[in-house]
């Protein structure tokens, strides 16, 4: 009798086991809707429509792009949070909706670090630190002298609150003794421009893809990079790490996100896919054009660098005091 149950249960488990396989053999079986949440245009949405053509060509079936932007990204993230973890509804994350965020609100309407399965990196931007045009400083150190001596209280412009381009400058302030500024949100990135164009603001950190050709036309200067490595687009301008301030590291960045609990044989044909991607000559020429830099790693890699850029942020966010929205 005892045998028989055993065999029973064995039965049972292989039953189970085979249907799993069979159920992320036949994945995917229909269209796959991946959530951007932010508006359409710009870096983000470029780039899930950019690996949404990839996928559907390799993956046979349609993935529908869904702009879905509110609430400083929340909105989106919190729908493919809430989503049926099947590997139907995917989610375009970033820095803001992962690391960010969530830690300015009084109440997140989603745990980033609990609520999603990481899947892989889509990519990573850097920031270029700009100063208007007739500003005193050309270079990065001469920029920190200026602020330390200067009588007036110099001010800078981000495309919101909670930004990267704002706690770049946060983080700046931290790491670097005596320097005090002020900052001026604004409605957007390109508003932000604006006023540094027009000399209404006398800096900001800018997504480097943004900046290049305002750089090169040589209506703003720019001074340092905030990635580890000096980037193509701009060699002849330094990082901030090697320019006196060792580490130093701000990226945006971009990965691809599912529900938590979605299978992982999905989650690993789906994390293969995307790598795959990252060598296709037409998509690289794409990201490449708009300065998104390359990453490949596994969805266990994946959820460490978005823990360790959780931690990172949150303590800017308590050590320069960002009050909570």
């Amino acid at each position: 009798m005892i045998l028989k149950k055993i065999l029973l249960t064995a039965c049972l488990s292989m039953g189970v086991l085979s249907t799993t396989a069979f159920a992320a053999s036949e994945y995917p079986s229909k269209s796959i809707h991946l959530t951007v949440p932010f508006a359409a245009g710009g870096v983000t949405d470029l780039t899930a429509r950019t690996f949404a053509k990839q996928l559907s060509d390799a993956l046979k079936q349609p993935v529908i792009v869904e702009n879905r932007p509110g609430a400083g990204a929340t909105i989106g993230a919190n729908h493919v949070a809430k989503s049926t973890p099947d590997g139907y509804s995917l989610l375009l994350g970033t820095n803001v909706t992962h690391a960010i965020t969530p830690q300015m609100m009084q109440k997140a309407p989603y745990n980033p670090l609990e609520d999603f399965q990481p899947i892989a990196m889509f990519g990573l931007n850097g920031n270029v630190l700009l100063v208007k045009q007739d500003f005193p400083a050309n270079t990065f150190e001469e920029f920190l002298d200026y602020i330390r001596n200067s009588k007036n209280e110099l001010n800078y412009a981000s495309g919101s609150i909670g930004s990267s381009a704002h706690l770049a400058a946060e983080l700046l302030k931290i790491e670097v003794k005596d320097i005090q500024y002020t900052h001026i949100p604004f409605g957007g990135p390109s508003e932000a421009m604006s006023a540094l164009i027009g000399g209404h603001v006398d800096f900001m950190f800018s997504n480097i893809g943004a900046a290049v050709s305002q750089t090169k036309s040589g209506k703003v200067k720019a001074l340092a990079v905030t990635t580890s490595k000096r980037t193509t687009e701009l060699p002849n301008v330094p990082t901030i790490a090697e320019s006196g301030v060792p580490g130093f590291e701000v990226v945006g960045w971009m990965a691809a996100f599912a529900p938590k609990n979605t299978p992982p044989a999905t989650t690993q044909k789906l994390n293969a896919l995307i790598n795959t991607s990252q060598e296709n000559p037409e998509l690289r020429k794409t990201m490449d054009t708009a300065s998104v830099i390359p990453v490949i790693y596994t969805p266990e890699e994946t959820a460490t660098f978005v823990k360790n850029e959780y931690e990172k942020w949150g303590n800017v966010i308590h050590a320069a005091n960002i009050p909570k929205m």
